[in-house]
This record gives C-alpha cells, sequence and structure tokens, in this order.
C-alpha cells in the first residue's frame, strides 16, 4: 500500500474528501504554469533553467501526461533536475487518488497496472541512462559514413531528393508542405494535397513538410486533423553530425526500427525518418531518446521537419541516406 498523498498533492487535486487529482493539475503544481497544445502534451519553463549553458527557447521543455507523465527538455545541463523531477511527478501521478479519511488503503486494479508502468519505464530510464556512453560508442556512425552507406547513390540530383521523400508516402495520402506559418488559414488548402498532386510540380514547393498525413481539405497543420503518423522523425540539437548517427544506428540495429531516409538540414542536425512505431513503443522512446539527446519536440505528431532540396542559407537541403523499398502501400 502506498503512503496517503502529501499536503499539496491534496491541493492539486481541488478536492476536501474523495477525488483524484488529474495529471494536468499535478504537473501544474509541480513545475508551474503549463501551455497545453493538447490534451496530453504541454509546454513549461524547465524547473532546471539556471543550468542550462545555451539561449532558452519557448519550446525547449515539454512535459507529456499520457501513458507516464515526462518531462524532457533538449538542454543537457538540466539533465540531473529533470531527472529528479520526473520521479516526483510519477511519485504523484501514482499517489494520486485521494481516500475518504486519508489514511492507506488497498490499490485498484488499475492502479497497480499504472504503478507497475511505471516502475517498468523507470528500469528503462535508468538501463537507458547508464548505458548511454556505450550506445554513442559502439553504435557510432560518422556523417561520411552514413552517405557511404546509403542503398540509393544521393550524391547528385539534389533538386530531385523531395521527390524521393515524398515516394515514402503513398499515393492518396495527403501531405502538408509549405513555410513555418502556411497553416491555419482557408487560404492554405493548397499547401495539404495528396502525393500525386505534389508530384506535379516541377520544383520543390517549401521548405518543410511533416511526417504525419492530414484529411483531406485541411487548412490548418494541427494534430486534430492528422489522420495517420507514417513516420517518426528522430533529431538532436545537442549531438554533431558525426554523433548523432550512434542513435540512428542503435535504433535501426537494436531497436529493430525500420529507417527509411536521412536528412541533412543544412544546419548542423539531420533528421532520421523511421517507420512510426506502435504507441507503447512511442511511450517508452519519449523516456529514451531525450537521455540520448534527442529533440523531444518531434515527438508532436504535427510538427514540421525540413524538406530535402530546399535552400536553407546558400545550402540545400538533402537526404543523404535512403532506403531501398519504394513508396508504401
Amino acid at each position: 500500500m502506498l503512503p496517503t498523498p502529501p499536503e499539496e498533492i491534496r491541493k492539486a487535486a481541488h478536492v476536501e474528501n474523495r477525488g483524484t487529482a488529474s495529471a494536468q493539475d499535478i504537473v501544474e503544481h509541480i513545475v508551474g504554469p503549463v501551455e497545453w497544445i493538447s490534451d496530453t502534451e504541454g509546454l513549461c519553463e524547465c524547473p532546471g533553467k539556471d543550468q542550462h549553458t545555451t539561449k532558452n527557447g519557448k519550446r525547449d521543455c515539454i512535459v507529456f501526461t499520457d501513458s507516464v507523465v515526462t518531462l524532457s527538455c533538449f538542454h543537457a545541463g538540466c539533465r540531473e533536475t529533470i531527472e529528479e523531477t520526473n520521479r516526483k511527478l510519477r511519485r504523484a501521478v501514482a499517489t494520486a487518488t485521494l481516500p475518504d479519511d486519508g489514511k492507506p488503503r488497498r490499490l485498484t486494479r488499475e492502479e497497480k497496472e499504472r504503478i507497475k508502468t511505471i516502475q517498468r519505464r523507470e528500469r528503462i530510464r535508468k538501463r537507458v541512462h547508464a548505458s548511454r556512453d556505450r550506445i554513442l560508442a559502439n553504435h557510432r556512425w560518422p556523417y561520411e559514413q552514413i552517405i557511404n552507406d546509403s542503398p540509393i547513390d544521393l550524391r547528385n540530383n539534389i533538386p530531385d531528393h523531395w521527390q524521393l521523400l515524398l515516394n515514402l508516402f503513398a499515393d492518396n495520402d495527403v501531405i502538408w508542405i509549405g513555410g513555418l506559418y502556411d497553416s491555419g488559414q482557408e487560404t492554405h488548402r493548397g499547401n495539404f494535397r495528396t502525393k500525386e498532386e505534389w508530384l506535379k510540380e516541377s520544383s520543390v514547393p517549401g521548405q518543410f513538410t511533416c511526417p504525419s498525413v492530414f484529411k483531406t481539405c485541411s487548412y490548418q497543420r494541427g494534430n486534430d486533423n492528422i489522420i495517420a503518423r507514417r513516420f517518426l522523425v528522430v533529431e538532436s540539437d545537442e549531438l554533431g553530425k558525426d554523433e548523432i548517427g550512434a542513435v540512428f544506428r542503435w535504433l535501426k540495429d537494436a531497436a529493430k526500427m525500420r529507417l527509411r531516409c536521412i536528412v541533412d538540414t543544412a544546419g548542423k542536425s539531420l533528421h532520421a525518418w523511421f517507420d512510426c512505431p506502435d504507441e507503447k513503443e512511442i511511450e517508452d522512446l519519449k523516456l529514451v531518446l531525450p537521455i540520448l539527446g534527442c529533440d523531444p519536440k518531434l515527438f508532436t505528431a504535427s510538427q514540421p521537419v525540413r524538406m530535402p532540396s530546399a535552400a536553407r542559407d546558400g545550402k540545400f537541403q538533402r537526404l543523404v541516406y535512403l532506403a531501398k523499398g519504394g513508396s508504401r502501400e
């Protein structure tokens, strides 16, 4: 049996007798104000903000409340603070149900299962944290080696790379392409077209795309308009191009995820496109990938990502790795 929840959890629940504190209530009580961008995802100020060594951004710290509550920040210096906050959040969520008299009580089957899930994921998190350096060393995949290992030679025809990426989608998939702000107005319906319609264009139609597919007649790139997550894109602002390849190779070889392509963003990062795993695996990856230095923002299904063939600061975004296999059926 678990001890009586602390007084601060009672306050967060807004109850006097029997009641349950929502995960959102608990998160806001522990980490402060949250800008909820969906029912299960929110942006907040990092509790380890003072430990950051680079400039802070509004979307640097994100919290997920689906399945197991998880706080992630892409800054490296605050990792210990983030881990301690996650332990505090998970303990609070696990003890959020309040009995009538404030005394310990027997847990329901649902509560026991929830605690088992938290404990299992905490074991995963600890195991990956302890293995981080070994993963980065043993699966090393430098940038030039990634290019050489590509099953399809991509050194030429960079203007056509956007078409190669679109061919990973099914013909009737509705795909968003455009600039960061080409969403939300009726005039943006033209940014949502099927693959077949996009491929009629003579050149790359925008700097960004999305690894998910949308409802017909969409004009807003929001999670509510997504009908399927085709791919999970993995990237890091912490690891360089010669380091992040180790994470990609580990996901491909050890986690058995299907790697479709890797995009050089013409900046400091690479984007790896994997076939999107099931929800259970995504929940585990939300714990694992931030520990390996990856950006948690890309777990948001509607997050825009860089489109190959588009120009950026005088350079071209381009594919550096492409698996064989053709279009989705």
